[in-house]
């Protein structure tokens, strides 16, 4: 005879996630996190709350204004409770603007967990919720988010969303989320074609003319501060920002362990993406040709994808291939790729191996850049300063991690072998977390 149990999976899953939030908010609070990007954010927040959001790009900003709308909240939560005089020396050494600072990214690491159990509900709650915890107890996702302080789940969650929005249905919604997401991180620009496209090919132009409008209306909502300020003229010194800010912006490769990662090591030296490397060709024009040809491959795919849900798989591939071959890369910019493979793997089994080597890569290529774990060994190659070989090791065996996840990723999404369909399931049995005799 079978008892049901006393918590469904979603209700399961609600209370490790609970849990999940409160270790990550008591490891942001004692961790001091990426002190280069939390003093800049900070340095951020500080010029929101005193100036407005709309005078940000009167500074040297190269973030899009979403986080900075969480950035200025964590100020004026600082500069109103804890030191109105809002005194630089102080905020910089705050470990509780540290820890409002790395907020953003901890509210919506729930979110993206949330979204990938109801995204692969359909094929069984506890095939489920087995995906969606996958993520939410990542190791790489825990040290990326709570210890050193990134956002990544922000534009991650937003991407995601957008994405199921477009498989499922929803015009209005994909357009508005994928909006959200470009006006969070540029990471998030990959995908703008992937949408739009969808869009077209799938829903025709209703569907264009809505996902249009909810892009806008997204756009206009986020901007307000500027448009009725009469400072939209601003976005030209964020692109600008966006290229010059420091010397990652024109990076062959900032950290990231890709493709590029392996000039630089021969080379031993940071090298501009704009340098030459086969005749007439620079880095920087070989890499735009790669990650275009990804893109094309995702577009000429889309029309023919069967089920429509195929996409979250093609989008891993994608996310994946664009941190392997993009120049001015960064070592967490491979996040974006872990939710789609975590869904993916709710539909082929294959993808659970992929999602366990990227988030493995991830985190390797995390901690050799971490500078509370590795110190000075944290930082980019210098000529006047040689790394121990346990470093250089590490970096080379994350390279070939990277590479072989892009060759499995090709292999597993373009049907180079035979594809596993996704297992039926009964509803009766699904609806709770177990039986028992």
């Amino acid at each position: 005879m079978f008892a049901r149990a006393p918590l469904s999976w979603g209700q399961l899953l609600a209370v490790l996630l609970v849990g999940v939030v409160i270790v990550y908010l008591l490891v942001a609070a004692l961790s001091p996190g990426y002190i280069s990007d939390i003093n800049t954010n900070k340095v951020w927040g500080r010029h929101v709350a005193r100036e407005g959001i709309h005078n940000i790009y009167r500074i040297s900003t190269d973030y899009p204004p979403v986080l900075l709308y969480f950035f200025g909240a964590a100020g004026e939560l600082y500069e109103r409770f804890v030191d109105p005089p809002f005194r630089e020396e102080p905020m910089l050494a705050s470990q509780l603007f540290t820890f409002l600072i790395k907020l953003p990214g901890i509210i919506f690491h729930p979110v993206v967990a949330a979204a990938i159990y109801l995204l692969v509900r359909r094929f069984g709650p506890g095939i489920a919720f087995g995906v969606a915890t996958a993520y939410a107890l990542n190791p790489a996702v825990a040290y990326d988010v709570a210890h050193l302080g990134q956002t990544d789940p922000v534009h991650a969650a937003f991407t995601l969303l957008s994405v199921g929005a477009l498989v499922f249905g929803h015009p209005l919604w994909a357009g508005a989320l994928i909006a959200l997401a470009a006006l969070t991180k540029p990471q998030a620009w990959i995908l703008l074609p992937i949408v739009g496209l969808g869009l077209v090919f799938w829903y025709g132009r209703r569907g264009v003319v809505r996902g249009a409008l909810g892009g806008l209306a997204a756009t206009a909502i986020v901007l307000l501060p500027w448009i009725v300020t009469n400072r939209l003229h601003h976005a030209e010194r964020f692109l600008e920002a966006l290229d010059n800010k420091s010397v990652n912006a024109q990076a062959l490769t900032a950290q990231a362990h890709n493709l590029w990662w392996i000039p630089t090591l021969l080379e031993w030296r940071f090298i501009n993406d704009w340098e030459t490397l086969a005749g007439p060709l620079s880095y920087r024009l070989v890499a735009m040709a790669l990650v275009l040809a990804l893109v094309g491959l995702v577009v000429y795919k889309l029309p023919s994808l069967r089920p429509r849900d195929r996409l979250f798989s093609f989008v891993g591939l994608l996310t994946v291939g664009w941190f392997v071959v993009t120049v001015r890369a960064h070592e967490n910019h491979l996040f974006m790729a872990l939710p789609f493979l975590a869904v993916a793997w709710a539909l082929d089994r294959r993808y659970g191996l992929l999602f366990a080597l990227v988030s493995a890569s991830l985190l390797l290529n995390l901690a050799l850049h971490d500078p509370l774990l590795v110190a000075n060994w944290a930082a980019g190659p210098d000529p006047d300063q040689p790394l121990p070989g346990w470093v250089v090791a590490g970096q080379v065996i994350n390279v070939v991690m990277n590479l072989l996840a892009f060759a499995i990723a090709l292999v597993v999404t373009l049907g180079l072998v035979r594809r596993e369909e996704p297992r039926p399931y009964s509803a009766d049995r699904s609806r709770t977390i177990g039986v028992g005799r």
